[in-house]
């Protein structure tokens, strides 16, 4: 039997035609709604290096994330690039200082002789990906997306026998940066008057990325708290999950937890 398909090809093309015609529209409002989701730190490959801490710590001690080894990418090189991985570490740093005083007492360990009580944070970045500048400046909404990777360690300081009791990673980024309005870090953002008037303050594009790598490694240290029963008696502030979080127009509830 032989059937003419010819018709029905010329209908399916047309109806093709049809239903395909509304998509390019569509598409223009939706990408920028999903990229602007797409930005997030997690924890990682979290894990005990030794027995739990017994106690609270008195003070959490936090040293400088170091940049040795990292992959580095951005389109600077010589003093230029040294200055922007300064400016990384600054940024992330008062981040995390900032994050920690609901636990204890915050003071930053610049090296030398250990103290002999409290907890200690050490880290280093393993990857900072700083994204296509151009295209995050002009354009925005996802392209240029940003990436910031670190490892982490937690010691106790146990009478003068420091003991490294816990480990764990960080990854994320955005890859959904608003553009020129918000790309330039500023006097107060994580940096020194300094190193924002400077190329490399200028480069720093991603102050969010360090506000969600500090976030996340202040909950995991709360979560581990609550679930070893350090603090049977405290209740911790959740961390607001928005982006905006630490920003001065912020006025989202905090809860216990």
């Amino acid at each position: 039997m032989d059937i003419d398909f010819d018709g029905s090809r010329s209908r399916l093309e047309d109806d093709s035609q049809v239903s395909r015609a509304p998509f390019p529209s569509l598409l223009f409002f939706l990408v920028p709604i999903l990229l602007a989701s797409c930005a997030s730190v997690s924890v990682k490959d979290a894990h005990e290096v030794s027995s739990t801490p017994i106690k609270m710590p008195e003070k959490i001690y936090v040293q400088r994330f170091s940049m040795d080894g990292a992959k580095v990418e951005i389109d600077m090189q010589g003093k230029e690039l040294e200055d922007y991985k300064l400016a990384v570490v600054d940024l992330l740093h008062t981040r995390l200082v900032d994050r920690l005083p609901e636990i204890a007492p915050v003071e930053e360990y610049k090296g030398g002789p250990l103290p002999t009580e409290g907890w200690l944070i050490q880290g280093r970045f393993t990857w900072v990906n700083h994204g296509t500048k151009a295209a995050r400046v002009l354009v925005g909404f996802g392209l240029g997306a940003t990436k910031m990777e670190t490892e982490v360690e937690v010691t106790e300081l146990n009478g003068g026998t420091p003991r490294k009791f816990l480990a764990l990673k960080t990854t994320g980024g955005s890859n959904a940066e608003p553009g020129l309005a918000g790309s330039l870090v500023t006097p107060g953002a994580g940096v020194s008057e300094a190193v924002a008037g400077s190329a490399a303050g200028a480069a720093i594009s991603f102050p969010e990325d360090a506000l969600r790598t500090a976030r996340e490694i202040r909950n995991y240290l709360v979560d581990y708290i609550e679930d070893h029963n350090l603090a049977p008696n405290r209740q911790f502030i959740e961390a607001n999950k928005g982006d905006q979080e630490d920003s001065p127009s912020s006025s989202q509830p905090q809860t216990p937890r």
